[in-house]
């Protein structure tokens, strides 16, 4: 092999390596209960939702609020501790206990299953910037079961529900993509909460920086999708196994090239 061949070669694998559908990103996790903030989980609160798994329009009761995942793989920003809060993105399935290995996708993957979820306006797309939008207003004061609970309607809010003229979500009892019931969510102290968040949204002050990753389990369809909040940060970025694989594979490749320049 020449070292053009050798050169060429070298580049159809990074291709491969760096391929999605070749080299998926993957993390086995396992549901360790409610949200956990530093001092354990702080529990659900009790609702009413529609739709959820059993209906698209009548209400399901269910717990409300962010869960908390462990895992020992910790090569991610977000999973660096082994232990990270969750915000269920997908109310047509509930979340099955036990390990469960989800792809670790990104915002434009979350854009265009929600597109597909709900088609018009707004698009998945700025559903997915609104999502982040609210983490930077309001998630660094995310602590207990009522700010739980309200971050997590918002979260259902945005991705399902209908935005009025003036592009605000509401938690309501009406909406047909995602509405809750009346005296249990609505008027509940976090359905409060998630309506003033939610009203608010754009125009309040930006506290924070966020990230946002997409954990689904891709075709499966048994447990429920989820994303992770992780502060943004410019040092100390871990680099994905793929553009470490392309990364050590080039410079095998100049060292092989250019021992074969001096020794021709």
């Amino acid at each position: 092999m020449n070292a053009k061949q050798f050169l060429v070669t070298v580049a159809l694998v990074g291709i491969v390596l760096t391929s999605p559908s070749a080299l998926a990103a993957v993390i086995v996790t396992t549901n360790a209960g409610s949200a956990n903030f530093g001092s354990g989980g702080v529990g659900y609160a009790s609702g009413t939702v529609a739709p959820n798994p059993n209906s698209n329009t009548s209400l399901a009761a269910v717990g409300i609020g962010g869960d908390s995942f462990t895992t020992t793989n910790r090569s991610y920003d977000f999973s660096s501790s082994g232990q990270y809060n969750v915000w269920c993105v997908d109310i047509y399935h509930w979340m099955i206990n036990g390990a469960v290995t989800y792809i670790v996708g990104t915002g434009a993957d979350l854009a265009t299953q929600l597109s597909t979820l709900r088609p018009g306006t707004p698009d998945g797309t700025l559903r997915v910037s609104q999502l982040i939008q609210l983490a930077n207003q309001v998630y660094n004061v995310v602590d207990t079961k009522t700010e739980s609970a309200a971050f997590q309607l918002a979260v259902w809010a945005i991705a399902f529900g209908t935005a009025d003229s003036a592009g605000k979500y509401h938690i309501n009892t009406t909406d047909a993509g995602f509405h809750v019931g009346s005296s249990t969510t609505v008027n509940a102290d976090f359905g409060v909460l998630a309506n003033q968040w939610l009203s608010n949204l754009g125009a309040g002050l930006v506290t924070g920086n966020y990230s946002l990753t997409y954990l689904n389990d891709g075709t499966l369809n048994n447990t429920q999708d989820v994303i992770v909040f992780t502060p943004k940060r410019s040092l100390n970025v871990i680099p994905e196994p793929a553009t470490i694989a392309l990364f050590s594979l080039g410079l095998l490749g100049l060292g092989w090239f250019g021992r074969r320049q001096k020794i021709s």
